[in-house]
């Protein structure tokens, strides 16, 4: 029996019917350790997963006039009917509640990309997974990089926004940018964690995006918390999403997060990475048995 420097499984001689065959046994190691020793690995193929991502996002526009723009002139529309229709029913400031709900459903869409669209991170890498040795959390990599790719395009609605409404947010827009990789960085674990299990138990899928699309509504992104009063207000502390969310968005309306919200994030970032690689640890080996 021997370990080979370049992989972490274990290889074996046995022979079979005169001859000698090879196969690969468990992956040595805690848990933890299998995950950390794929996720550098993964790291260091960033040339590939991160020209795929590219290309793929390229790809699926492919011969249309603007390209992913597509995704930004949809948000745009939702934002624009969501934010003049709620400014009545709520009875809020027409131009501040438009800007609220835009830059809210901004941040909201890249964290409910991380869980809807997370649910086909693995799935959509089969071909690979079952072709050539490689590592699964390479395909949540790629997942989260199309995500930052497609933030990119949607920040441009911010901007026009922002200009639209004659709006300066100041020098505290910049907290938007460790709060926007702290979401990233949560992205990862969020990403790691549902396409294991969608990949395992395929109901999960439309149960995430239902899911998801419940939470909208609860969290506050088209109603700012106030409204709840102080009765119920403290309830929305509870809920991650809106600290995620808060980490981002307040920083883009020149406003400075609580730190209660940066805890809560990087809170959030600690269990979901420990439960992720936990779960992706245990289950390496039988990944590739789940497609």
């Amino acid at each position: 029996m021997s370990l080979t420097k370049d992989s972490p499984s274990w290889s074996r001689e046995a022979p079979a019917h005169g001859r000698s065959a090879r196969f690969t046994a468990p992956s040595p190691g805690s848990p933890f350790a299998i995950a950390i020793a794929d996720s550098i690995e993964a790291a260091r193929l960033v040339n590939v997963w991160g020209y795929s991502g590219w290309v793929d996002v390229v790809w699926r526009y492919r011969r249309t006039k603007i390209g992913p723009l597509w995704h930004t002139l949809s948000l745009g529309a939702f934002v624009v009917v969501m934010g003049t229709i709620w400014s009545v029913v709520l009875d809020q400031d027409p131009e501040n509640h438009f800007r609220f709900v835009g830059t809210s459903l901004i941040a909201w869409s890249l964290l409910s990309y991380f869980v809807t669209e997370g649910t086909h991170s693995m799935l959509g890498g089969a071909p690979t997974a079952l072709a050539i040795r490689y590592p699964f959390i390479a395909f949540t990599f790629l997942h989260v990089w199309k995500a930052v790719l497609l933030f990119g395009h949607h920040f441009i609605l911010y901007l026009l926004i922002v200009v639209g409404t004659q709006f300066n947010p100041g020098l505290t827009a910049l907290y938007a940018i460790p709060g926007f990789i702290l979401l990233v960085a949560n992205g990862v674990g969020i990403s790691l964690l549902v396409g294991m299990v969608s990949l395992r138990w395929r109901d999960f899928i439309p149960a995430a995006a239902s899911a998801m699309q419940i939470m909208m509504f609860v969290t506050p992104v088209l109603w700012p918390k106030d409204l709840l009063g102080p009765e119920l207000a403290y309830a929305v502390d509870y809920n991650p999403l809106y600290h995620l969310v808060r980490i981002v968005r307040d920083p883009l309306l020149g406003q400075l997060p609580p730190a209660e919200s940066w805890i809560w994030a990087c809170g959030t970032l600690v269990v979901g990475l420990i439960v992720s690689f936990w779960a992706y640890g245990r289950c390496r080996d039988r990944i590739a048995f789940w497609y």
